[in-house]
């Protein structure tokens, strides 16, 4: 009989643990259910919490927050993302208009003009608009390639000589504007990337400081980082801060769509490799680690 008493009690106390344990766990999933929705419509930086002392649940507080803290990640991302192409688009849309404008207003000139000597310089006006957009729409190209770029051309290589292959590309860019570029990188840096990738992110450096250098170029090799240095008088600290945007240029940088370095970024984040900027006084420093 007295054991018979003591089951039961220990049922019962067995029940009124079971239950407290329900009770407790409801109570903390309706906390959630009530919280969750909140937090998803409101689109504020608050964390689930619950007041039970429940593992598991908290457990479970853990992996939601964790995952809402994913998840407003990606909304910021896709609202700076949908901004930016907003913004580009337009950007785009008066870049090219300007030119496409100015080239049927001359043509319209030139159709109606017998003179020689006009006839040629509204040929070369239009020449000069035609050029510009060639330039623009071969940055847009060039952006989309990069973008969709998978390395399965990637192989060991010397970054090293890979840039000096490069600046020798550029030997008549340099005559025309008078620049002797200075190499001081002698040593060699092994990498394993896409030889045409790793080409045009040293292009897009090595162009971004013919646009803007006002009479001086050098590249420098310590270990595995190259700096690009050169005269800019036009860049200030605010543009500098923003040279890798996407879509922006400085205020000097007609033709371009400001693409250039972006794609230099990205190609350099491809290899794992990170890059930056630095102005010191009117000396612009692209800093480059692979």
């Amino acid at each position: 009989m007295t054991a018979l008493i003591i089951a039961v009690y220990v049922l019962l106390i067995t029940l009124t643990a079971l239950i407290f344990i329900f009770l407790s766990l409801k109570h903390g999933v309706k906390e959630i259910d009530r919280q969750l929705p909140e937090i998803l419509q409101g689109g504020t930086n608050r964390l689930i919490t619950v007041s039970g002392d429940d593992g598991s649940l908290k457990k479970l507080a853990v992996r939601l927050n964790e995952s809402l803290s994913t998840l407003r990640e990606k909304e910021l991302k896709y609202e700076n993302g949908d901004r930016e192409i907003k913004t580009a688009l337009s950007n785009a849309a008066h870049d090219f208009r300007t030119p496409l404008t100015a080239i049927n207003g001359y043509l319209d000139l030139l159709e109606n003009e017998a003179d020689g000597e006009k006839r040629e310089k509204y040929l070369r006006v239009i020449r000069e608009r035609t050029d510009t957009l060639t330039k623009l729409s071969e940055e847009l190209f060039s952006y989309s390639v990069a973008v969709c770029a998978n390395r399965r051309k990637a192989e060991k290589l010397d970054a090293c000589a890979v840039l000096k292959e490069t600046i020798a590309d550029f030997y008549e860019a340099f005559r025309a504007k008078n620049i002797t570029p200075e190499i001081r990188a002698d040593g060699q840096c092994e990498t394993v990337a896409d030889r045409t990738e790793l080409a045009r992110m040293f292009s897009n450096l090595i162009s971004n400081a013919l646009k803007y250098s006002a009479g001086s170029f050098s590249v420098t090799l310590e270990g595995r980082t190259f700096t690009f240095e050169n005269d800019a008088e036009n860049v200030d600290c605010i543009d500098v801060n923003r040279l890798f945007d996407r879509f922006y240029t400085v205020k000097n940088g007609r033709n371009s769509t400001g693409l250039g370095l972006s794609i230099a970024k990205l190609v350099c984040e491809r290899l794992g490799g990170k890059i930056g900027a630095e102005l010191h006084g009117n000396r612009l420093k692209i800093i480059l680690t692979i």
